[in-house]
């Protein structure tokens, strides 16, 4: 299969952009029409106003819309007979639906008719045999596969439609509505960790993509309700514009440690990029309170990539959170570090974090210290309760999962020094 050397890049339906490849490099022009002001940019670190980007910097963007996982990128390859590592080569594959309501489609179906799309029903045998076949080979334990749980093979994951309470396989041009993960490879019960802490952050006043601990017959998942969908007047199922913290700011590294966003640079670009003050206030408001949750909670993988904005002409708000796990369940990987992907007040150890780092991250994020302190102490006195009544909700403990985390997760949130 030959690779492209030219796409057309549409966002919500409209073409908006060209990705070609000229002389080795990738280039990106918008169109006249998208250029104009007001419109949605495909990314903030591709402002339309410029008109044109060859290289890294779109490079960073494309390649942010591809799946880091290496089981996905095998299977990529397999699959399509193309090359993973070339953006344009995989985009003209799965380009159909991506993060936010950007599109990638051959030339010629811009102009002419459009494919379309379809949706078959998926039975929960179908959805089973998916996920059982990501699980294929882990073995899983009770300690932590690593510093992130990136580090332990990033997350597999489903691409789904619901509608009218059944599942389909979206085909073509037709959107999904919702992610379905098996939990990270080498964690027990990592789908239902997840699960809990993303409604247990629910309970606790965070804004957080909704969330479910679903069976499909011997398999149980999260599955995650995708907030770069919408549905309009008429019931039609729509794409919303939305990016990555780390396409936004036109990096790849995504863990600080290793050069990625810090938390002060996250706070700055929020609130540098939003369209009224009033959004950069409740943009850094968010990000502030998603920060404390992680870090209260240890959950190891919060960084930048785990960030999103939603776009909307000019208009930059901080989106629902999403991928939030708490590794208080889990033994330790090493001594007794509970590592944290942003550092608070230069320290990037939740066991070890007291009133002081707290004291600088609420000078690097341009936020009063008491507010932070405020909110540290809350969500620490008020999450184990949030955590066991997210443990409450799921009635049907068929396997025992609720239970080994439960007593695991209590004493993990017990043990968690108070130094806040």
């Amino acid at each position: 299969m030959t690779a492209p050397t030219r796409l057309a890049v549409t966002l919500a339906g409209e073409h908006v952009a060209d990705v070609e490849r000229i002389r080795g490099r990738l280039r990106l022009t918008y169109t006249d029409g998208a250029a104009r002001a007001g419109t949605t940019p495909l990314s903030l670190s591709l402002p339309r106003e410029r008109g044109a980007f060859t290289g890294d910097v779109a490079e960073t963007y494309l390649r942010g819309l591809l799946p880091e996982s290496p089981a996905a990128i095998e299977a990529l390859r397999a699959t399509y007979g193309v090359d993973p590592n070339d953006p344009l080569d995989a985009l003209g594959a799965i380009g159909r639906d991506c993060a936010g309501a950007v599109q990638f489609r051959h030339p010629d179906e811009v102009d002419g008719p459009r494919e379309g799309g379809d949706l078959l029903p998926a039975t929960s045998s179908d959805i089973e045999g998916r996920l059982a076949s990501m699980r294929s080979g882990n073995d899983s334990s009770w300690t932590m596969p690593g510093e992130h749980w990136s580090l332990g093979g990033m997350q597999d994951k489903l691409a789904l439609r619901h509608e009218d309470g059944r599942w389909f396989w979206a085909h073509g041009d037709e959107p999904t509505t919702h992610i379905v993960k098996p939990g990270v490879r080498g964690a027990r019960s990592q789908a239902l960790v997840e699960d809990i802490t993303m409604r247990a952050a629910a309970m606790l006043g965070c804004n957080v993509a909704v969330t479910a601990f679903t069976d499909f017959r011997s398999e149980r998942a999260i599955v995650i309700e995708r907030f770069d969908r919408a549905r309009v007047a008429n019931g039609r199922l729509v794409r919303t514009h939305a990016e990555d913290v780390c396409q936004a700011l036109g990096v790849r590294e995504k863990y600080e440690e290793l050069g990625g966003p810090s938390a002060a640079t996250v706070a700055r670009f929020l609130r540098d990029a939003a369209e009224t003050a009033r959004e950069a206030r409740a943009n850094v408001a968010g990000f502030v309170d998603a920060v404390v949750l992680n870090t209260v909670v240890a959950a190891p993988d919060a960084h930048a990539r785990n960030y999103s904005v939603l776009l909307d002409g000019d208009s930059v708000r901080l989106a629902p959170l999403y991928d939030v796990a708490t590794a208080l369940a889990y033994a330790p990987h090493q001594g007794e570090v509970r590592p944290v992907a942003m550092s608070i007040g230069g320290c990037a150890d939740a066991a070890r974090i007291d009133r002081e780092h707290w004291k600088r991250f609420a000078d690097d994020v341009g936020v009063a210290a008491e507010t932070v302190l405020d909110r540290v102490a809350e969500v620490r006195e008020r999450a184990p309760r949030a955590f066991l009544a997210a443990l409450d909700e799921i009635e049907d403990d068929w396997d025992g999962q609720v239970a080994d985390v439960r007593s695991r997760l209590k004493a993990g949130l017990d043990a968690l020094p108070d130094r806040g």
